[in-house]
């Protein structure tokens, strides 16, 4: 007895060197493959759009983007009068990286004669065919009669891919003027999203 486990003790000892020495060169050759550098083929960004880069872009791109929605406009000048209007602009703007974007915006809210110009950034998480963002312009509240006023207007949205380079989607915002008046709006529009 003391014969058979002395040959299985020696016959796993054996087994269990040679696995070593097997893993042992597996890791030397994976070693020196992970030292030697690899090599893209083709010109600087020719790798984004294939493979595992299908969404993400190594340039910039332009887009435009129309909206059209209600807002509900409420001024707080001892009246406390909420009133609710059609309103509709654009949006131009330009994402730097793909989750970054800088745009500039004209909106007309319709019965009231205002016109609101703004600049801010979009914050984007693209998740195909879906897409979330925040936004937050610094905008000019200009009615045709009474005084300009500046204020802040943050946002966010939602959009699905139509196209390869059109979305349609939802946005919300909040308008925060500041004036003496205290005005608010708020904002749910429709967004159609063209890609250059």
């Amino acid at each position: 007895m003391l014969r058979w486990t002395m040959m299985a003790l020696l016959a796993l000892a054996t087994t269990a060197a040679a696995t070593d020495g097997t893993h042992s060169t597996n890791r030397s050759a994976i070693a020196m493959n992970a030292a030697t550098p690899g090599r893209t083929d083709g010109p600087e960004g020719s790798e984004y759009g294939k493979g595992g880069y299908g969404r993400f872009r190594s340039e910039g791109r332009l887009y435009a983007e129309g909206f059209f929605g209600s807002a509900i406009v409420h001024r707080d000048d001892g009246v406390d009068a909420d009133q609710t209007d059609l309103f509709g602009g654009l949006y131009v703007g330009y994402r730097m990286e793909n989750w970054l974007g800088f745009q500039v915006g004209y909106a007309r809210i319709a019965d009231q004669n205002t016109s609101l110009w703004s600049a801010g950034t979009r914050s984007v998480f693209d998740a195909d065919p879906f897409a979330y963002y925040v936004a937050l312009d610094a905008e000019i509240y200009a009615p045709e009669v009474g005084e300009s006023a500046f204020g802040i207007a943050p946002g966010a949205g939602i959009e699905v891919l139509l196209t390869e380079r059109i979305r349609a989607g939802l946005r919300i915002q909040r308008d925060l003027i500041f004036s003496d008046e205290s005005i608010g709006i708020n904002r749910l529009g429709a967004t159609i999203r063209l890609d250059f």
